[in-house]
């Protein structure tokens, strides 16, 4: 069981999701994937800086696509999916489970209580993108545990310098994949959204034109080094990489609006161009990152089988924990939700919790919250206008203060709108 979330002024997308081909094409996945390994800080073992180990990462970069021939069918139906993530669809299951298989249990579960959604929600049409790149960050990390063991032992490392260089490629392709707005969207190959009042392109093309034939023409690595961000250390690599992941999917409407301004024909745009820059840079600092905090995480105590995420205990209303927030005051302008205005997306709502007094009082309901959602999507002034009681006033403040949206735009500009949003706390 899990708390609902309704939002008053959201619109249904039409729930339409199909893999897309590739990412960023041959080009753009080896400049990402020899850039990162080019910045990577000296404290990092000195075979993985070497040129060979360089061009052997690079080389690496489109590997995954090169699974998708039609010469091994079984193999490529079987890895598609793991190239993108459709993020509008993946939230409606709420916070994303850390694993894999919990992941495909929520979607089934969702599509059982939605049945006239059940097939745009298996699995494999809404993807794996943040599930695949994690379990191969995880072969890395453990490949590099494996070579400070042997090297403290003084054995040959050579075996496992050829592995930790092929996680290293592999991990570089869905990285750079993540980096790609259109590998995070229903919107990944043509506007599938009702909402289209800038009107965006609906017909498929703009995938491919985007990432490999501009990329091919008019985008060098030259282009792209200067953008490599400073080294960032990783916190908590899952929930960093989906702060990643969605901040790619905040740039989708840039991509259309850059193809609707023909950005991407020929050698395009220098507005295009440094868009397309910068997105590749980012996959390439993430990528950095990830390689330095497993190098790092590598040699942490390996935890006793029983901490390796615990699962929270069962409680009505809860799917994940929830920190408290503090909303900070909003003092620009707020547009009201009418002709021209786009309303806010609702992108991520983690949970509200319920508080130990309601569930023993088995107390149900709905508070009814009012909130500015500002000009980036962060909620605002949040205010209970419908309250509750037994706690679960504050657990809903708490939860909404946490939301992120897409912004309401106006004339393309994002604007603050006031809102009303639903919490339901609901028990078995």
């Amino acid at each position: 069981m899990k708390s609902l979330r309704s939002l008053s002024v959201l619109l249904l997308l039409p729930l339409v999701a199909v893999s897309p081909s590739f990412g960023w094409g041959s080009k753009g996945h080896r400049i990402i994937n020899r850039l990162a390994t080019e910045s990577l800080p000296a404290d990092v073992p000195a075979f993985l800086r070497t040129p060979d180990a360089i061009a052997e990462i690079e080389y690496l970069g489109p590997e995954p696509d090169r699974w998708r021939s039609r010469a091994e069918p079984e193999l490529s139906a079987a890895q598609a999916p793991d190239h993108f993530i459709d993020i509008e669809l993946a939230d409606l299951i709420g916070p994303l489970p850390r694993q894999r298989y919990q992941y495909i249990a929520a979607l089934y579960a969702y599509a059982a209580a939605h049945p006239d959604l059940a097939a745009e929600l298996r699995p494999e049409k809404v993807g794996f993108q943040p599930y695949i790149t994690s379990e191969v960050w995880e072969r890395l990390k453990s490949a590099m545990r494996d070579y400070r063991q042997l090297s403290a032992e003084h054995q040959d490392t050579k075996p496992v310098e050829a592995a930790i260089l092929f996680y290293a490629g592999w991990l570089g392709h869905y990285v750079a994949d993540g980096s790609q707005p259109l590998h995070v969207t229903v919107n990944y190959d043509g506007w599938v959204e009702k909402q289209n009042p800038n009107g965006y392109t609906t017909q498929h093309g703009i995938h491919a034109l985007f990432e490999t034939a501009f990329v091919d023409a008019a985008v060098n690595e030259s282009d792209v080094q200067p953008l490599i961000t400073p080294l960032h250390p990783i916190g908590d690599e899952w929930d960093d990489y989906l702060a990643y992941l969605r901040h790619s999917n905040s740039l989708v409407e840039r991509v259309y609006q850059l193809d609707k301004d023909h950005g991407f024909d020929g050698m395009g745009t220098p507005a295009a161009k440094q868009f397309t820059a910068e997105r590749l840079a980012a996959g390439a600092s993430m990528l950095r990152d990830l390689y330095v905090a497993a190098w790092i995480k590598s040699a942490e105590p390996v935890p006793d089988w029983h901490d390796q995420h615990p699962a929270a205990p069962a409680k009505e209303g809860v799917t994940t924990a929830v920190q408290s927030a503090t909303a900070e005051p909003f003092t620009g302008t707020v547009m009201n939700i009418g002709p021209g205005v786009n309303t806010p997306f609702l992108a991520h709502s983690p949970d509200p919790q319920y508080t130990e007094e309601a569930r023993r009082a088995r107390i149900e309901g709905v508070v009814v919250i009012s909130t500015i959602v500002d000009e980036n999507g962060v909620p605002r002034n949040i205010q209970v206008i419908r309250p509750l009681g037994h706690g679960l006033d504050e657990k809903a403040i708490e939860a909404v203060s946490q939301y992120r949206f897409r912004p309401a735009t106006f004339r393309k500009n994002p604007v603050a709108v006031k809102v009303n949003i639903e919490v339901h706390f609901k028990m078995h």
